[in-house]
């Protein structure tokens, strides 16, 4: 594993993160997954985001399930999405991800994957890989695990640690034996840095905000159909597609929100039993 320096230019302050996550790609265009067009939904996220400050982003942060399905074609379709945008982005593996495909299409040049450490000015971002093969839950791989203890020993910025699957759980039944399985293993290795000041993940298709061990946790809303808070079974909540956007200022200090579409995605099925 490796660490990459990006810095920003010197009146870049502060550091504006936009996550995006759940995307869901088909194999076909039109293909719809909970009544959903994902891909059209994730065009009129990024429509949306286009319109308004404070686009665009220093750094665009997809934290997982990009595709449905792992094969390539979706991979490339949202590659063109991501493309002509004027900032650079970080890609993590999420449950529905292929690792390999994932990287091999969507990373190179100043678009990093899971596995590095990129620095501003002031902050250090470390993206870590839980994806788990065969499973819906999430694991750090050992190496990935001593790799955060070098990372934060070796280091002492302001540090926003991100993932696909929550440490913590979220308060859904079904969701939360989803969530990372060695989630005690990953918090002892951040005993002893305080300057740990946030964790972001996806998975769970919601804007969650928590707290563990004095620690901020948030996830983002997915750019397609959203799951209902505190559901003991699947369900669909009525909520539009969204993101969340973070601003990273000097000293450690972290602001956080969220936005949302105006409407629902036509055709969301609240019928659907799971998917």
């Amino acid at each position: 594993m490796s660490l990459t320096t990006w810095r920003l230019p010197a009146d870049r302050s502060p550091l504006r993160l936009l996550q995006l996550s759940d995307c869901h790609f088909l194999p076909q265009p039109g293909d719809t997954l909970m009544g959903v067009d994902t891909e059209k939904s994730f065009q009129a996220v990024l429509e949306a985001l286009r319109r308004h400050p404070p686009w665009p982003p220093d750094l665009l942060l997809l934290t997982g399930d990009l595709v449905q399905e792992p094969l390539p074609p979706p991979y490339r379709r949202l590659h063109r999405y991501l493309a002509p945008l004027p900032c650079p982005w970080l890609a993590l593996p999420g449950n529905h991800d292929d690792p390999r495909l994932l990287e091999q299409i969507l990373c190179g040049d100043s678009h990093h994957c899971a596995g590095q450490v990129i620095l501003g000015d002031a902050w250090q971002l470390i993206a870590l890989d839980s994806h788990l093969p065969g499973s819906h839950a999430g694991r750090l791989a050992p190496s990935q695990l001593d790799w955060l203890r070098r990372c934060l020993e070796r280091c002492r910025l302001p540090a926003l640690i991100t993932l696909h699957h929550p440490p913590i759980a979220v308060g859904s039944r079904w969701m939360d034996t989803m969530q990372l399985q060695n989630a005690e293993t990953f918090w002892r290795r951040l005993e002893g840095h305080p300057q740990v000041k946030g964790i972001v993940f996806g998975h769970v298709h919601q804007a969650f905000n928590g707290r563990c061990r004095d620690i901020p946790l948030w996830s983002a809303p997915s750019t397609c159909f959203q799951f209902k808070p505190g559901s003991d079974d699947f369900a669909l909540d009525a909520l539009p597609p969204g993101w969340r956007w973070l601003e990273l200022s000097p000293h450690g200090r972290l602001r956080t929100w969220v936005e949302r579409l105006a409407d629902l995605p036509g055709g969301l099925d609240f019928d659907a039993g799971g998917y």
